[in-house]
């Protein structure tokens, strides 16, 4: 009986140590995102201009967000780039990962820093970088098309409508690509080595071991790895600013731009927070769809 009150008393302790540790990142939370969030939901129905008092208009700015067009097309393309994006960076990812795994521990481990190097360079420089890369005149793809007599295929990369918002998606889901390699690399890892010794006694090759085995063992980190890029693809401000700044016109315009040009630049903080939240319920339908594409069996070894 005495041996139970210490092992309740005990457990108590570790309950009250581990609400105390926990305490300082819930406090982080609640005043960075939970009442931002309430702030930015409740201000979505008042009109306000930062300076004049709050009028109440209801859904009135959710109704110009939704019928005002260069608002509708910024939505448009923060989707389109938010979900080419992640489907780069997630077939990039995993066959980065795929291919260093079968590599030696020396070998392996400079080709993990070589793929990954991009994900810890900040966004700014990235975009900087692919400005003067992808630059009409003078830039490195256009000119190294030249030198090769591939002259038909120089474009205006980031100054053109076909081609503007693939190569923003594209250069956002390289730089995430090591990101997701790190990831299902790791998950690759956990998987045991008599599994892959039992296909080698069958017959099965590495193709058929990544169908086989690796690819379904890894599925719970493959769904959270597409959660996680999905959110992160979404928050396309600094690349596309640094990049084009929304232009040539209007044709790169995502919804974070328009939403900080809205508050900003015309003091229409209600009509931005609608933006906002608009685009925070089109992130999570995403990240719901995406994670019921991921749906798969869940395998215990």
């Amino acid at each position: 009986m005495k041996q139970k009150k210490e092992k309740h008393v005990l457990n108590k302790k570790i309950i009250i140590a581990g609400c105390l540790f926990m305490l300082p990142a819930f406090l982080i939370i609640i005043f960075t995102m939970l009442i931002p969030l309430i702030w930015n939901v409740v201000l979505s129905f008042y009109e306000w201009n930062g300076n004049s008092d709050m009028r109440f208009v209801g859904i009135a700015n959710y109704i110009n967000a939704l019928t005002e067009r260069s608002t509708v097309a910024a939505l448009k393309n923060s989707v389109f780039i938010g979900v080419v994006s992640t489907v780069v960076a997630m077939v990039l990812g995993i066959l980065f990962a795929l291919c260093i795994y079968r590599l030696g521990k020396k070998e392996g481990a400079f080709c993990r820093f070589i793929f990954y190097s991009p994900s810890m360079m900040p966004m700014t420089v990235i975009g900087l970088l692919f400005v003067f890369v992808l630059a009409q005149d003078n830039g490195l793809l256009n000119s190294a098309l030249k030198a090769v007599g591939l002259t038909s295929l120089q474009h205006g990369w980031l100054s053109e409508r076909g081609t503007v918002l693939w190569t923003i998606a594209i250069v956002q889901g390289w730089r995430f690509s090591g990101t997701i390699m790190m990831l299902c690399y790791t998950g690759m890892l956990s998987i045991p080595g008599s599994l892959f010794e039992s296909a080698k006694l069958d017959g099965a090759g590495y193709i058929k071991s990544v169908r086989l085995i690796i690819l379904p063992l890894i599925k719970p980190t493959i769904k959270l790895a597409l959660s996680m890029m999905l959110l992160w693809s979404f928050k396309t401000y600094d690349m596309v600013w640094t990049m084009t700044k929304g232009g040539p016109g209007d044709l790169s315009m995502t919804a974070p731009i328009r939403m900080i040009t809205t508050a900003f630049s015309f003091n229409k903080f209600g009509n931005a927070s609608a933006i906002g939240i608009i685009l925070t319920i089109i992130v999570s339908i995403c990240v719901i769809i995406g994670r019921r594409i991921a749906k798969g069996e869940t395998y215990e070894y």
